[in-house]
């Protein structure tokens, strides 16, 4: 036995010693002495010894280095000329190529099985295959994913998030993981999320979009407005598909921060995607600077039929705040064709309240409240109550989702949260009370968030934001309770160097 493994230890250095000083033999063309053979035998084939088996426990294994050796009637011979002796690196390839595949497959299986008793659904082919092997860190984050939706589901939400990380920390290329741990950080962990979205928005930039939006999303929901405002500046100019919804919370955000620097910025920026909105960005700077006279005569002036739609919906509402509701009623019916059904509305209830016009108002609430109501209906009636409280008004809003019998599940659920939120912030606490006992039991759990809104609700509002403290909620109902409670003044940014 210990012969055996004498002679393979022999093997794995005698494979690369030998066949490197018989390929100098043949390098140097037979000048050197031939570094196997006996030099007192004749060096002719079949009756020369060989002198590099001679230490080997049993010569013949020496065959495995130099396929030369070969056994006569008189003993092992060299079965080659002198000046043919010659290196084999073949017999190399495949006894180390050979040992070093056995040694890697059986690494490979090992894992493999590993893996697998662990729980990851990964295949043999995936660990064996270099070309697949990125499938295995794919197969360990998926399997965390599935432990954190789990997590999630039994309110182990701690162990759910520390789950999900490292579902994405195996597999930072999936977007979707991606995008869920930021939304899911967004309230405990504010710049952990920021930082994900933003390596969101530089590696996928197909989804690029879509990860600006719940950006926006989640920065509102905190009331990180100054991070907004940068946000909405780069996205108006990057994003020009959705350039007029960039452009309005660009001018909500700066409005909350009081920072007139990104508007002046991009009034300088005199690029194709900026150009457009410099007319209207000169007129909101009139505004917040009190010159409301000039305001109003720069929105006379001409404006370039290609400006974009939200120019529009921009000029009606402030001829609406600047107590000419009659001027913009009549630019509402005039370009009326450029801005769509719930703009239209929005504009035509905020004109008639403004102008007090109790009696066309109430007509034009019944009109929209007979036929069968609409989730957007439902959504634009409620922001424009949260801005002008009308008791009546919504309880015939109540009245009419009773009579329609509205079903609460997942895609009306924004809608059950908007009308809880009206109810609030109209002051109806009995209609408030029981939207939220509603959403309990529909739910199944105790809810608690929905404590804490009937809390602010009741509550004095004067000193606290409504950002945190709502739940999910369509934009245009964001902007209503954020403009209506936005907690007490914030004193203005000092002005930048330039």
């Amino acid at each position: 036995m210990l012969g055996r493994l004498a002679d393979f230890f022999r093997l794995v250095w005698g494979l690369p010693y030998w066949n490197t000083r018989k390929a100098w033999f043949q390098l140097r063309h037979g000048r050197s002495r031939c570094p196997c053979q006996n030099p007192s035998d004749s060096g002719r084939a079949f009756e020369t010894h060989c002198d590099a088996c001679l230490h080997w426990d049993r010569p013949v294994r020496f065959v495995r280095v130099c396929p030369l050796l070969i056994q006569t009637k008189n003993g092992l011979r060299c079965a080659a000329n002198t000046a043919d002796v010659r290196p084999f690196w073949g017999q190399l390839v495949r006894y180390y190529g050979g040992t070093l595949a056995a040694l890697y497959l059986a690494g490979a299986l090992g894992v493999f099985v590993f893996l697998r008793i662990v729980g990851y659904p990964v295949s043999i082919v995936h660990v064996t295959w270099p070309g697949l092997w990125y499938r295995v860190p794919q197969a360990r984050s998926w399997f965390y994913a599935e432990k954190s939706q789990r997590a999630f589901a039994a309110g182990q939400t701690s162990e759910g998030l520390l789950y999900l990380a490292t579902a994405y920390e195996f597999d930072p290329a999936n977007y979707g993981l991606g995008l869920t741990l930021a939304k899911n950080y967004q309230a405990g962990q504010p710049r952990a999320s920021d930082q994900i979205f933003q390596r969101l928005r530089r590696d996928h930039r197909a989804q690029r979009d879509l990860t600006a939006q719940e950006l926006f999303r989640a920065l509102l929901a905190r009331g990180d407005f100054d991070k907004i405002a940068e946000l909405t500046h780069d996205e108006a100019l990057a994003d020009p598909t959705h350039a007029n919804v960039w452009m309005r919370a660009l001018l909500f955000a700066t409005r909350q921060t009081r920072d007139d620097a990104p508007l002046h910025a991009l009034l300088a920026d005199q690029s194709p995607a900026a150009s457009p909105w410099h007319q209207l960005i000169e007129i909101e700077l009139l505004v917040r600077a009190d010159r409301r006279r000039e305001a109003r005569a720069a929105l006379d002036r001409l404006w370039p039929a290609s400006a974009p739609a939200f120019t529009l919906f921009y000029r009606i509402t402030l001829l609406t705040a600047l107590g000419d509701t009659l001027a913009a009623q009549d630019l509402l019916v005039r370009d009326s064709g450029r801005l769509d059904l719930e703009a239209r509305r929005t504009l035509r209830l905020e004109a008639l309240a403004a102008a007090g016009a109790t009696q066309l108002l109430q007509r034009e609430i019944d009109a929209l409240l007979g036929p069968r109501l609409t989730l957007a209906l439902i959504k634009d009636l409620c922001a424009h109550l949260i801005r002008r409280p009308n008791q009546e008004i919504f309880a015939q809003l109540c009245a009419k989702v009773e009579r329609d019998q509205l079903a609460l599940n997942t895609e009306s659920a924004g809608i059950w949260f908007t009308l809880l939120c009206t109810a609030g912030a109209i002051g109806d606490h009995t209609r408030l009370h029981a939207f939220v006992v509603s959403l309990k039991q529909a739910s199944n759990t105790p809810f608690l968030a929905l404590n804490a809104i009937e809390s602010f609700f009741r509550s004095d509002r004067t000193t606290r934001r409504a950002t945190g403290f709502l739940p999910i909620l369509p934009l245009e109902i964001n902007y209503a309770l954020i403009e209506r409670f936005s907690g007490p003044a914030r004193t203005p940014a000092p002005a930048k160097k330039p």
